[in-house]
């Protein structure tokens, strides 16, 4: 069976698409991978265009279909590593994460959203209240550690009383990434960026195997 980890963030703008696309070229390095982009703005699978990623991008958005319909469509995507990007809408975020083994979920250092993950915990604790197996890890994105606003933020994200994974940085190298088709750790597979994504996937992976 595959592993899945779903990107989930009810707010947009917070780096959901780059971090589903960066995991999901990690992946591809531990094992085989595929991403799954459950977003209706295709976000995913304009960044695979070029046809440079290191794994296969499926273009699965929720939109009206039943939810049984898109569940038994994903799993027929074969892979050790299946990541989703999920759609940043209220409506769609549950199926996602219902499917998954690991729920990342991304914030960047504003209160609006500080909000928004307020509101996509909430929804993370319906599907926990029936599968207490679930688990969630929040990742601090666009973020410098080293400066006393991003330790400050860090202990923000800590409040919700959810894992808090190793934060990713502001990194233009994202940008460049998806003008060329790229994951990151390919197109600058020695810059910080990669490093910052390499420690995230090997978290995430010990996080999936405790």
């Amino acid at each position: 069976m595959s592993v899945v980890v779903t990107v989930a963030q009810l707010k947009g703008g917070v780096g959901k698409t780059t971090l589903a696309v960066a995991l999901a070229a990690e992946f591809a390095r531990r094992g085989s991978s595929a991403l799954i982009d459950a977003d209706p703005q295709r976000s995913a699978m304009q960044w695979a265009l070029p046809g440079r990623l290191p794994c296969p991008v499926y273009e699965m958005p929720l939109d009206d279909k039943p939810v049984e319909d898109w569940v038994r469509q994903t799993r027929t995507v074969a892979a050790q590593y299946v990541v989703v990007d999920s759609a940043p809408n209220a409506k769609t975020v549950i199926a996602p994460i219902a499917i998954s083994q690991l729920t990342v979920l991304p914030c960047t250092p504003s209160g609006l959203d500080l909000e928004g993950m307020a509101r996509t915990l909430e929804f993370f604790g319906t599907v926990r209240s029936r599968w207490p197996e679930k688990r969630c890890v929040i990742v601090p994105n666009r973020v410098d550690s080293r400066t006393l606003e991003g330790r400050q933020f860090l202990e923000e994200l800590a409040q919700f009383g959810q894992t808090v994974a190793p934060s990713v940085g502001n990194r233009v190298a994202f940008v460049r990434a998806f003008a060329s088709g790229q994951s990151v750790a390919d197109f600058e597979p020695r810059g910080p960026a990669a490093d910052e994504v390499g420690r995230l996937g090997e978290f995430l992976c010990r996080e999936l195997r405790s």
